[in-house]
């Protein structure tokens, strides 16, 4: 297998180039982003005053999908927390934490805004918003909030809050193929009926290479315009650009490395039980 970093603008995002693998694999990786890398969000609110203009549930929700970053010293997300769903009771405090958010707005002629850096930590005090900046609710003059949350450990199986990346997907790179080069006649209906305008001629036959192949939709304009019939556009089975992006929870390399890893315990387990139950059959 053949894995490049096409692009890394920043560090929550990533576009890689994987040559080598198939489509229930690279889907499966996928899955296990979504639905199982844990982070940290929070679950329970519990508010003391809200004198806003948002009923308790719209700040509710709105405060639940604050993506928080907290130190693994404080709360090891990604490892003892991991497995959140086979832990005890007294170890899930291990996987919490407590925030607290109170604001007034004491002038009579301004209205404020209260953000994500307004909340502030109680327990575990590196828990911070992974962007200081996120708007959470406008004061006028009088108003105030007051009210205490637990952020806890889980997965994006049982709520999107909890889904690591904003951005997720992989596409197969184009193959261009031309079945019988003598019909080809260079007549550039090909070429012209791109609507991006990446189709080659080289050799007097158009061609798909460089930056053309990563950004072709695979939208196939090119073989219905062909007057032969001779252009043959299909998806690679083993070429593709991933393209992953993160909320800010945990950067690109742990997510994927930590999907990787709840896999092959996945299939460990799979391994064992299908032993186990074939030792049965075996015995019976």
């Amino acid at each position: 297998m053949e894995i490049r970093i096409i692009a890394n603008p920043k560090p929550t995002y990533m576009e890689l180039y994987i040559d080598g693998i198939s489509y229930h694999i690279l889907n499966a990786l996928r899955r296990a982003i979504l639905t199982e890398v844990p982070t940290l969000a929070i679950h329970d609110i519990i508010i003391h005053m809200n004198t806003s203009v948002l009923y308790d549930e719209e700040l509710a929700l709105r405060l639940s999908l604050i993506p928080l970053t907290v130190d693994p010293k404080d709360i090891d997300v990604l490892g003892k927390c991991r497995n959140i769903e086979k832990l005890d009771l007294s170890e899930l405090t291990d996987c919490t934490a407590r925030l607290r958010l109170k604001k007034k707005n004491t002038d009579k002629d301004k209205i404020i805004t209260v953000y994500s850096k307004d909340l502030e930590p109680i327990d575990k005090k590196s828990v911070r918003p992974a962007y200081e900046n996120i708007p959470i609710v406008k004061l006028g003059p009088g108003q105030e909030i007051d009210l205490e949350v637990i952020a806890k450990v889980g997965k994006g199986k049982d709520h999107a809050k909890w889904m690591p990346v904003s951005t997720l997907g992989y596409k197969p790179l184009p193959i261009l193929k031309i079945k019988d080069t003598s019909k080809c006649v260079n007549c550039n209906a090909c070429i012209d009926a791109c609507p991006k305008k990446i189709l080659k001629k080289v050799d007097d036959k158009p061609v798909l290479d460089g930056l053309s192949i990563y950004l072709c939709d695979l939208d196939k304009l090119c073989v219905r315009a062909c007057p032969e019939k001779v252009l043959e556009l299909i998806e690679s089975d083993s070429q593709f650009i991933f393209r992953i992006e993160s909320v800010g929870q945990h950067n690109v390399i742990d997510i994927i490395n930590t999907a990787i890893d709840i896999l092959n315990e996945k299939y460990l387990d799979l391994s064992k039980e299908l032993q186990s139950k074939i030792k049965e059959l075996k015995e019976a």
